[in-house]
């Protein structure tokens, strides 16, 4: 058996220079009293990736599988265990591995060093147990290899995957795992999914992971590839023995790195980042064009970041993404099987997002226009008002770091909600939309840092509301093309603000309350600017000349 440790350690190096590469730059930064509010611009160009850093060799020893637990039978190259125990695997199979255990057994698949490769059904097939755990060894590489043909109809006598269960499946170990899947999905389960430590690479031509109730990485190395589908996804919305609905993809730790033709995570429920047992997941996302792995016969319809039915909930860890659709995107109404309907929320209390979304009319204020990661093909083109960030119904920021890098929309909600953070926003339409929606359209501001730049050119807004919108605090810089058909900020209803600052550059109009004054200030050229409310100074940069500066503020301001 062929053992190299080097690629394991390889994997990690690379993802520590991805954390303090590609994430170390921040959004803010401060000293001596001076924040620096400045764009993540460029960071998604070339960014150190592990995709190709994963690999594995092959073993050409004789196959053998041995037990002192469990039970298993042999018929030719296929195996079938059938009780619960520790089976262990080493050598090349042209074969399958099949588990056909009682409901309540735990099965344990310890790969030490396989090559397993089917041409007729899944090479690993998983029928029947109450989990199965499969664990890549230390210091070993294994290989899954699905080669039948590309599925083309609807066959459920066949395995879906490469790796295909019916029941709870965890893969874990600290080897290294490679899954190649030429028939359909890499990792397929209609039940939970649950990945920790491993390092894993899955290459698919349609879903590189999907598990049906739900998928959880708590830590590990984790690169999913889809050329002609999607990178990770779940399906069922019935409710557990818990009363919580199914259908939940979470980030706990480990790092991420997703290269999708169409949607890179789209969970049947909700989508959740947080920190899990003091660890910070780390995420990359590649949708569309902006994937290398995108194949010419790709025909999927959807290229976002991260869709969900239900809501997204970040409140901690990083993620970076590039898509041909919107960056993150939740839907509202859709009816779950476990009964209710979708809400469409999008909440973001801590960690950082970053995304490029391609906007091909041309470049906006300091963002990029989107990049063919194919080197020239363009077989698939951006949706109509593909946005950074959309949800249906509320989006609320309490805390975090966001860079929205270029998009045709910024933002866009029928609520938007801001309280903390720091939020950047490059759009080639709206920075900000509150659009029509359940509730009576609203932008509140209540605190936190957001600097909006939109399109100079056109009948855009840099913050718009079809209801009204309503600051009470925070710092709010917004600029508006120089056209008097557009704003800087425009509202249907009002524009009022009862605190905290607000700098409009370009025309806009507004009422102020309370202790809020019109300041003025001079700082709509293009070029770097500063700006001190109270004893607190912002640097930041125009991109462009604009027409003229409003300001008003609750605090003593002054500005160049």
């Amino acid at each position: 058996m062929k053992t190299r440790v080097f690629n394991v350690i390889t994997v990690f190096l690379l993802c520590a220079a991805l954390v303090s590469g590609l994430f170390g730059c921040t959004q803010k930064e401060q000293e001596n009293n001076v924040i620096t509010i400045s764009s993540a611009s460029n960071m998604v160009e070339a960014p150190v990736t592990a995709d190709e850093s994963i690999t594995a060799a092959e073993t050409t020893e004789e196959f053998s599988m041995t037990t002192a637990d469990g039970a298993f039978t042999q018929d030719g190259s296929r195996y079938t265990v059938t009780k619960a125990g520790v089976y262990s695997l080493s050598g090349a199979l042209n074969g399958q591995i099949i588990v056909a255990a009682p409901k309540d057994d735990v099965v344990e698949l310890e790969l030490n060093g396989v090559t397993i490769t089917c041409s007729e059904d899944s090479p690993i097939r998983i029928f029947s147990a109450d989990k199965v755990e499969i664990s890549a060894k230390n210091h070993t590489e294994n290989i899954i290899r699905d080669t039948r043909e590309k599925k083309i109809d609807d066959d459920t006598e066949l395995g879906s995957g490469a790796i295909s269960a019916k029941t709870d499946i965890k893969l874990k170990g600290a080897g290294v795992l490679v899954v190649e899947a030429g028939f359909n999905n890499g990792i397929h389960t209609s039940k939970d999914i649950t990945i920790q430590k491993l390092a894993l690479k899955v290459t698919a031509v349609n879903n590189a992971i999907r598990g049906g109730d739900s998928v959880t990485i708590q830590s590990g190395v984790i690169v999913a590839i889809s050329s002609e589908g999607d990178g990770i996804k779940t399906k069922n919305t019935d409710k557990a023995k818990s009363g919580a609905l199914r259908g939940d993809i979470t980030l706990l730790g480990g790092t991420l790195e997703i290269w999708a033709a169409g949607d890179g995570i789209q969970a049947a429920h909700d989508f959740i980042m947080k920190s899990g047992e003091g660890l910070m997941p780390e995420a990359m996302v590649f949708t569309g064009a902006y994937s290398k792995y995108t194949a010419d016969t790709a025909a999927t319809e959807s290229y976002k970041g991260v869709k969900t039915e239900n809501a997204i909930d970040i409140s901690a860890g990083r993620i970076v993404i590039s898509s041909y659709d919107d960056g993150l995107h939740a839907n509202s109404d859709t009816a779950f099987e476990g009964g209710g309907t979708g809400v469409g929320d999008v909440s973001i209390s801590g960690g950082t997002v970053i995304t490029t979304v391609y906007s091909p009319e041309g470049t906006t204020g300091g963002g990029m226009t989107g990049q063919n990661g194919k080197g020239g093909w363009d077989g698939q083109k951006t949706v109509s008002g593909a946005d950074g960030i959309h949800a249906n119904g509320t989006l609320t920021i309490s805390g975090g770091s966001i860079n929205i890098d270029s998009a045709w929309e910024g933002i866009e909600a029928n609520a938007i909600e801001i309280s903390d953070g720091i939020t950047i926003v490059r759009s080639m339409d709206d920075g900000l939309n509150a659009c029509k929606g359940a509730r009576t359209p609203i932008v509140e501001i209540k605190g936190g840092v957001l600097d909006v730049t939109a399109s100079p050119n056109g009948d855009f807004d840099g913050i718009d509301s079809n209801g009204s919108y309503m600051q009470s605090g925070g710092l709010v810089i917004t600029r508006g093309p120089n056209n008097m058909m557009a704003g800087a900020i425009d509202a249907e209803s009002t524009i009022e603000v009862s605190g905290g600052t607000l700098l409009a550059l370009g025309y806009g109009k507004i009422e102020v309350s309370g202790n809020v004054k019109q300041a003025e200030l001079a700082l709509h050229s293009q070029g770097e600017h500063k700006l001190t409310v109270g004893d607190t100074t912002y640097a930041f940069t125009n991109a462009y000349d604009y027409a003229q500066t409003l300001c008003v503020s609750d605090a003593q301001v002054a500005g160049k």
